[in-house]
């Protein structure tokens, strides 16, 4: 597991709309530079496809800023949007989102921008190996921004639709995955795995702890989950940023072979039950 000091990413303090100070996220385009070089390598060659799981990118009084201000569960900010099970799941455990940017507090929403700037745009193209300005960020953040599973909740392992509101020719290349889980430990769960090109075995687990980032490469072949139910408390929950990029009529290769309109779930009896995870596609 990476690690990057946080000290080269600032952070300040800017005026909202209504006058008010809060932490925002300045990236430190030296900072963000070095990490990318330094990482890039351990990216590229990442089984079972590109991916670098990195602690500490983001400054720490940021994301707890984020954190303190979450809307409650019970809020009508959320969209249900489960697990991808064809099984109905309690409403209290199933993964839910926030992806509009006006529902978002003003920290998140401050730190979401930066993370469609061009500073990070660059360090992720850097970091992948893509050409110069071939990455394009979503500013609607489709299917991304705040994520949220409750205790017995999960998410079965799939490939991703195309997200981006304008749909071809911008196909899905790369997402990012922030963590805000503090003290929490291993037999709560909730890991991200990465598994084979075919869809049969996990090759990858990550722990969802917080200021942990997850950048990897997506296709119709990257497929990831967390498909074991949550073993936390019911009082705590699996938080989680996401964002997705794209670039301009991908070609086709080992990771994506088509634009793909619809989720590419793994299916099966094992799949279906919880506590298990293997399944076919």
């Amino acid at each position: 597991m990476a690690s990057q000091h946080p000290g080269g990413l600032s952070e300040d303090t800017c005026s909202t709309g209504s006058g008010q100070q809060l932490m925002c996220y300045c990236p430190d385009p030296r900072a963000l530079l070095e990490t990318a070089l330094r990482h890039r390598r351990i990216f590229q060659e990442a089984a079972p496809f590109p991916h670098l799981a990195i602690d500490g990118l983001f400054p720490e009084n940021v994301l707890l800023g984020i954190l303190d201000e979450l809307p409650s569960r019970d809020a009508d900010h959320w969209t249900r949007w489960g697990s991808g099970s064809r099984v109905q799941e309690p409403g209290d455990s199933a993964k839910m989102g926030i992806s509009g940017e006006a529902r978002w507090g003003p920290v998140t929403r401050n730190f979401m921008l930066q993370l469609n700037s061009a500073l990070f745009l660059q360090f992720l193209t850097v970091l992948s190996g893509g050409a110069p300005h071939s990455l394009v960020g979503d500013p609607s953040f489709r299917g991304g921004g705040l994520h949220s599973t409750g205790s017995g909740g999960r998410l079965l392992v799939h490939s991703d639709t195309e997200r981006h509101p304008l749909g071809a020719p911008f196909c899905q290349k790369l997402n990012i995955i922030v963590y805000l889980n503090r003290d929490w430990p291993e037999a709560y769960g909730g890991h991200l795995e990465l598994w084979s090109r075919d869809g049969s075995q996990c090759v990858t687990r990550i722990a969802p702890l917080f200021n942990r980032t997850v950048i990897f490469e997506s296709g119709t072949n990257t497929f990831h989950g967390h498909p074991r139910p949550l073993t936390c408390p019911p009082s705590r929950y699996r938080y989680s940023l996401a964002a997705y990029y794209y670039c301009i009529n991908r070609p086709t290769d080992e990771n994506y072979t088509r634009f793909q309109t619809q989720v590419g779930w793994i299916h099966d009896e094992a799949s279906e039950v919880p506590g298990e995870t293997k399944g076919t596609r």
